[in-house]
């Protein structure tokens, strides 16, 4: 096998090319050939292949796969070219990959350089750029982080024929090389040691009005594009030339750097002023003699600890030549949870120019190789907002010339302790310092004319600079305002806004958020009060609009409105969240209007509980339908079932707290509907312990208003619940309790599903004759009630637990009466679920083949649904009817891909899968499979 990957991705197999599939296949290959004998995780293979992922992408990137491993077949020890190891992983041997052959002559040609062996150095890269057929991964289609990765290894092509060039020079072929550099000059005109080639290979050909002309050209094309002058190499070059210092035997200029520092820091306060101290304190890091090398930043909110990190990594920004990181660990905020240390080292890695598809997997081993990139570089990382000293450690480096500058409202005793961080306490300032802020902000006239008025306003502010600077703020859009009647407004206002995280409520600015407020547009304002009543974390504009009962194109103005005026954060995939500070401020507001706040809260659930049951009804429209309450609320309009789940897994942190809310704001029936809605999203992500959570709300809910039928209903679904758990005395509990209460109220087809799944718990417990006798009483009720879709799940049932019992021939005519019926109710869900039953009647009876085939249908349609438990289930099956049959490759091409799944659902399969894969445990066999393996993943519902 031969991988070119050096201009057109290219497999070569004895001689003859291979068909590599779409682009999206060619993608997935391609980011598998970056990372060579490497474990790419299947995020991060999504992430380099997809621009914009879908919820298909994930089953799509295992389809790829398996494709390309049928299509690359084996190593020549026998074992799967491409293999699973939490995640993917492509084998390439030496002499296999154009890459590596090419890195190879570069290494050679180093060595020789380093030997003083010029003509042999030339020679080795001339065979190594032999090897480039254009640009890397030439036509290969993918997502924007492969761009960053391939537009870094084109990079090192670049560099490698800009060193051949060097050493043609060395050996004095300049005139050869003129119309090869003006070639790449015109190709890459801002590349300035092409430049500086060209200009040397002229002048010492004897043209050196040439030379100078293409100086000349070269820095206006800088200036005019960047408004930068030339680097150091070029300036020294145009200086050589201008004094006749051409000759080869002159030092060679010493070339700026290839890349750029690295720099992730954001804006800087454009004036900033009052913290001198600080600043100094901070200064002594910088020093690489100093004893330490971290400082802690840390004070109360508001006491401006990101702007003075900042402000000061600007500044020092000359002692860190190689770059500076910056991470906000999210440690304190309204709902968000802190940044996971890896996702942020992932981050830093990549900005740091390692390769995505090469990063490795986990936060120790992404700590080692971030400790290793900056081994030998002089970089300041900035770490803000910690939450504590355990989300820190694994960001620090090792290197002694790097700085950290961490902020945190906590003290991080613990890191200052093991690392003899500088601390860096901030405080409330100082009168002086104050009036310095305000200073910078308003203007020094401004202040003049009144400095009571000034002293009045700094000491209403406490010293706090959010406070300072939101009153600077307020008194610069009052330009007319004498600062004398800004300051009576606030002597006058009461206390500041309560809860900013000190001790003291006077460091609060309940005040000057009202300032902010009333600059507002009545529309607006409104809009701020209502969002108020929003769970969060955040929120659409419809979201927004049904809140307040407005088109949205006025709501749309008002948003907007809200963002510029900094009460209000927008983020990039358009939603809206409110500042912890302002949203506390926007409750009391809202408060005061109780009749608006609670229709408005009515609005913004009924907004999600009426989308929420159509996205639901798209994705399985034979379940059995709940009465929703009237509302003059339209529903968002979502076209299929993949919007659906799309508007689910973006709603979904939302709805789960909107369940919550609607519960603490009395609206029960909401809070069980909204419940309701999300069982069967959830259940398809196999999210069972959040289906028992919101369960138990239902039921809370349910019984807080009387409503029999919806605490049946709730405790069914527990049961069912706790049954996947194996929570069996609760599940019996759930499921007494349901039946009773379905008696009790002469509810047929309830007690139908009650002994349905009382069927299921008692199998998975082992009582194989309790549970056919209960599924049996659960048909013949379904029946007299004329309920096909339960008579449906009665029949695949029965079927499943003759299967379990090793009674194949009674397995079978259930089955496939339960098929027919589930086809003809438009349910593939299930109709797949009992494929997947006759597939195994099949196993049991000996003729893999149907069983196979049988199989392979039903993972083909799982993955179309987007239904992952019956995909783990299939693929499980799948490798247990190839290993019966004596394919163990084709069995561990199956279990991995189950384990992959396994995996993302935190399923207790995982870890008997693992075993299994690694030799640690014997095969089961299939129909032992119920508990933990499989059964708990039912496609059915009650």
């Amino acid at each position: 096998m031969r991988f070119r990957v050096l201009g057109p991705l290219q497999a070569e197999s004895e001689g003859r090319l291979l068909r590599l599939g779409g682009p999206r296949q060619r993608a997935v290959l391609a980011a598998l050939l970056a990372s060579p004998n490497r474990t790419v995780s299947r995020s991060r293979l999504i992430e380099l292949a997809w621009d914009e992922p879908t919820p298909s992408a994930e089953p799509n990137l295992r389809s790829y796969v398996s494709k390309l491993r049928n299509l690359l077949g084996d190593t020549a020890d026998g074992s799967p070219r491409i293999r699973y190891d939490q995640g993917f992983l492509i084998h390439v041997e030496p002499g296999e990959l154009d890459l590596w052959d090419f890195e190879r002559h570069v290494e050679l040609s180093r060595r020789a350089r380093d030997e003083d062996r010029t003509a042999d150095a030339a020679a080795s890269l001339e065979r190594a750029l032999a090897l480039v057929r254009g640009e890397p991964f030439q036509d290969v289609v993918a997502g924007v982080r492969f761009d960053g990765l391939r537009t870094a290894l084109q990079e090192r092509l670049d560099q490698a024929a800009e060193q051949h060039i060097d050493l043609k020079m060395d050996l004095g072929a300049h005139a050869a090389l003129i119309g090869e550099l003006r070639t790449l000059l015109a190709q890459q005109p801002l590349r300035e040691h092409l430049a500086a080639q060209l200009m040397l290979a002229l002048a010492r050909s004897g043209r050196r009005g040439e030379a100078l002309a293409v100086y000349r050209g070269t820095r206006e094309l800088l200036v005019e594009a960047l408004g930068a002058e030339p680097d150091r190499e070029l300036q020294e070059v145009h200086h050589r030339i201008l004094n006749g210092r051409i000759g080869s035997d002159e030092p060679r200029p010493t070339p700026a750097p290839t890349a750029a520092p690295v720099d992730l820091l954001p804006f800087g306060l454009r004036v900033f002023s009052g913290r001198d101290r600080e600043l100094k304190l901070l200064d002594t890091i910088a020093d690489p003699a100093a004893p330490a090398r971290i400082a802690v930043v840390s004070g109360s909110a508001g006491m401006g600890k990101t702007a003075v990190a900042v402000h000061w990594a600007h500044r020092a920004a000359d002692e860190f030549p190689d770059g500076r990181l910056y991470a906000d660990l999210r440690g304190f905020g309204p709902v968000e949870t802190p940044a996971d240390p890896g996702e942020v080292l992932r981050t830093f890695l990549e900005a740091l120019g390692d390769a995505p598809p090469s990063l490795p997997v986990g936060t120790e081993a992404r700590a080692a190789r971030y400790r290793r990139l900056l081994a030998d570089r002089r970089i300041l990382i900035v770490l803000d907002n910690a939450r504590d000293p355990a989300q820190v450690r694994p960001l620090l480096p090792g290197a002694p010339d790097c700085a950290v500058v961490v902020t945190s409202r906590n003290r991080l005793t613990g890191l200052i302790a093991s690392t003899a961080a500088l601390v860096v306490p901030l405080e409330a300032m100082d009168g002086s310092q104050a009036r310095t802020l305000l200073a910078g902000r308003l203007g020094t006239e401004r202040l003049a004319s009144d400095p009571l008025a000034v002293q009045r306003i700094a000491d209403a502010c406490n010293g706090l600079p959010l406070a300072l600077s939101l009153v600077a703020a307020n008194a610069a859009s009052r330009p007319g305002d004498p600062l004398a009647v800004l300051a009576d407004e606030l002597g006058s206002a009461g206390t500041l806004l309560d809860g900013l995280g000190a001790a003291d409520p006077a460091t609060d600015p309940r005040t000057l958020l009202h300032w902010s407020y009333r600059q507002l547009s009545p529309e607006a304002a409104r809009l701020l009060r209502l969002l108020a009543v929003h769970p969060g974390p955040d929120c659409s504009a419809l979201a927004a609009a049904s809140a307040a009962r407005s088109g949205l194109p006025a709501i749309r103005a008002a948003l907007a409105e809200l963002v510029e005026a900094s009460l209000l954060l927008h983020t990039p995939d358009h939603r809206y969240g409110l500042h912890d500070l302002v949203r506390a401020f926007a409750i009391e507001l809202a408060a005061q209007a109780p009749d608006e706040r609670d229709a408005a809260a009515r609005g913004v659930l009924d907004h999600y509980l009426h989308t929420a049951f159509a996205c639901d009804r798209l994705l399985d429209p034979s379940r059995e339908p709940i009465s929703l309450p009237p509302t003059e609320i339209a529903p968002e309009v979502i076209a299929d079932g993949d919007a659906a789940m799309r508007w689910f897994a973006a709603e979904g942190p939302v709805l789960l707290a909107a369940v919550e809310h609607a519960a603490a704001l009395g609206f029960d029936v909401h809070a069980w509907q909204l419940a309701w809605t999300l069982l069967n999203y959830l259940n398809r992500q196999g999210r069972w312990p959040e289906i028992a959570v919101l369960s138990e709300r239902a039921l809370a809910a349910a019984t807080r208003l009387g409503d029999t039928a919806a605490q049946a209903r709730a405790l069914r679904d527990l049961g069912q619940t706790c049954t996947r758990l194996g929570r069996f005395p609760e599940a019996h509990a759930h499921l007494d309790r349901a039946l009773a209460s379905c008696e009790s109220s002469g509810d047929q087809r309830g007690q139908a599903h009650v002994h349905h799944l009382r069927g299921r718990l008692l199998r998975r417990q082992g009582r194989l004759p309790e549970a056919l006798d209960a599924t049996r009483r659960a048909l013949a009720l379904f029946r007299s009630s004329g309920d096909r879709m339960g008579q449906a799940r009665t029949l695949q049932a029965i079927g499943y637990h003759h299967l379990v019992a090793g009674e194949y021939a009674a397995a079978l005519p259930h089955c496939e009466q339960a098929v027919e019926l589930f086809r003809a109710l438009g349910d593939p869900v299930s109709e797949n679920a009992v494929r997947d039953d006759i597939a195994t009647v099949h196993h049991h009876l000996g003729d893999h083949a149907r069983a196979v085939a049988e199989y392979e249908h039903a993972l083909a349609r799982f993955r179309e649904l987007g239904f992952r438990p019956g995909e783990a289930e299939v693929l499980i099956h799948l490798g247990e009817t190839h290993h019966a049959a004596g394919a163990p490759r084709e069995a561990r091409r199956a279990w991995e891909a189950a384990l992959a799944v396994c995996e993302d659902l935190a399923h207790p399969a995982t870890e008997s899968l693992r075993a299994r894969l690694e030799g640690r445990a014997r095969l089961p066999r299939l129909p032992q499979l119920d508990c933990p393996v499989t059964r708990p993943m039912r496609a059915s519902r009650p």
